[in-house]
């Protein structure tokens, strides 16, 4: 059988999408437009950052005036099936002169970003991009997420004819968690991929934002408008641009 490092297409996008079908993605955003009417504003101009194969933005789009869903991934921006504005770009060097009032990213997807430079030069970049008043929110996951719940993620399955299996583990001294991807085609063709997330903690994200013209208005228990705690296992960040 032959064996590749990368899908030459959105196999893999397919398989994500399948493994998170049990997710209430309506409530999500739902959740995240009580976020976005704390600004009040008159108009509504988003910017989605890592957007996957849009599942937030079938809920999300028509609530704005202006929508651009913006993923690392174009096989995973080609499964967008709402009529939204998409770019392929990476989050720490965003392509945008305009700006936009309540940016986003869900799912954990800043947790991608492994050193701490990268997470100053997101908040760089959407300083930039983010009006006064504006909103930028993101969740995170937190340690005690990668403890309860690595083991879990260990699967394996089939989508139509592809065959799958999902390892992960969480490597608490380098405070990397780790998810494995194989994907085997009907024709035996087999695609890997590795997913890497650093597990920050919440001083460490504090730190990153402290001197990006940001500052952190809440930081709640994901999904609710509760305090982050010690044991919380996500984080929801409301950030907002210093006016001077």
């Amino acid at each position: 059988m032959n064996d590749k490092t990368a899908p030459q297409y959105s196999a893999l996008a397919l398989i994500y999408g399948h493994l998170m079908r049990s997710i209430d993605y309506k409530d999500w955003a739902e959740y995240l437009l009580e976020i976005a009417a704390g600004l009040e504003a008159d108009e509504y101009r988003a910017l989605e950052l890592a957007a996957g194969a849009g599942e937030l933005s079938r809920f999300l789009s028509n609530k704005f005036s202006d929508y651009v869903a913006t993923d690392y991934s174009v096989n995973m921006l080609k499964l967008i099936r709402e009529p939204v504005k998409i770019v392929c770009c990476d989050m720490t060097s965003l392509p945008f002169k305009n700006k936009f009032n309540f940016i986003f990213s869900t799912f954990d997807s800043i947790n991608y970003l492994l050193h701490k430079e990268k997470l100053k030069m997101l908040f760089a970049e959407v300083k930039r991009c983010l009006d006064v008043p504006g909103i930028f929110t993101f969740d995170v996951s937190l340690e005690p997420n990668s403890i309860k719940h690595a083991k879990y993620l260990n699967r394996k399955g089939k989508f139509g004819k592809i065959k799958y299996s999902q390892k992960s583990y969480y490597d608490k001294k380098e405070k990397i968690h780790y998810n494995n991807f194989e994907i085997i085609m009907e024709d035996g063709t087999k695609y890997y991929e590795e997913h890497r997330q650093r597990i920050y903690t919440i001083e460490e994200y504090l730190e990153a934002i402290d001197g990006s013209g940001l500052y952190v208005e809440n930081c709640f228990d994901a999904f609710t408008f509760d305090d982050v705690k010690p044991d919380s296992e996500r984080a929801q960040f409301i950030l907002k641009k210093k006016s001077c």
